[in-house]
């Protein structure tokens, strides 16, 4: 038995891979959009579970687990360290399929800026004027809302009733809330900059997959800020 963690692409390109070899899997995500959408091809395999360093010694006995392979968010570190630490415990199989994040230095665009927290880019935002920014960071983190009082505030995340429901309650505008599913063209990207007047996007280091590259065109082809965010999310 085989345990996949993680709701992204390396997850279902592994779990596809498994499913045609025959292979008996399970796929955890730790978001209901992540189960619906993977339950559409693998059933039951998919479980939305968002594991402890016990609960998850406590699933991989029960199931009999025998490897499990991380394809989780490059910033999900807090489940790899997780997920490192309890099959070494259990001296059982850990393999990473974590997708690789785009080095920021070779961007080669003079407005793109490389920031560490949420808390630096509001920072940044406020002091350089800049008035209709778009987060496209997801919405389990919005701790930046309240520091950016009299900014409106862009967010685009998944259609899904939970994170339209955080964007709101955190104090974003329904009409500022961009419930879309990716991928994302530059294209794309260039005309919501243009429909919404966007002078900055925010955006983390999310890899080829994450459509880190076409926000980066977007950005330059409409001449306008890019943060990245390079470290933890917190403010």
């Amino acid at each position: 038995m085989i345990l996949i963690l993680g709701g992204t692409t390396e997850a279902f390109r592994v779990a596809e891979e498994l499913l045609r070899q025959g292979k008996e899997f399970v796929l955890s995500t730790a978001t209901q959009y992540g189960l619906e959408s993977f339950r559409e091809r693998f059933g039951h395999r998919v479980l939305n579970i968002i594991f402890t360093p016990e609960s998850l010694k406590d699933f991989i006995a029960e199931r009999g687990v025998s490897e499990v392979v991380d394809c989780t968010h490059p910033y999900a570190e807090e489940i790899t360290r997780i997920a490192k630490d309890v099959t070494t415990a259990l001296a059982i199989n850990y393999r990473s399929a974590i997708r690789e994040v785009e080095k920021c230095s070779e961007l080669d665009y003079e407005k793109a800026v490389i920031l560490e927290n949420f808390g630096a880019a509001a920072d940044f935002i406020l002091k350089h004027g800049i008035k209709r920014p778009l987060f496209t960071t997801g919405s389990k983190d919005l701790s930046f809302v309240p520091l950016l009082k009299g900014i409106e505030i862009f967010i685009r995340v998944l259609p899904y009733e939970a994170s339209i429901k955080r964007c709101h309650d955190a104090g974003v505008k329904r009409p500022n809330i961009i419930a879309m599913q990716g991928p994302f063209s530059a294209e794309l990207n260039r005309t919501i900059i243009r429909e919404y007047g966007i002078d900055c996007i925010v955006t983390k280091q999310s890899g080829r997959e994450g459509g880190f590259r076409e926000k980066v065109e977007g950005a330059k082809n409409e001449g306008i800020w890019l943060i990245i965010i390079t470290g933890r999310s917190d403010v």
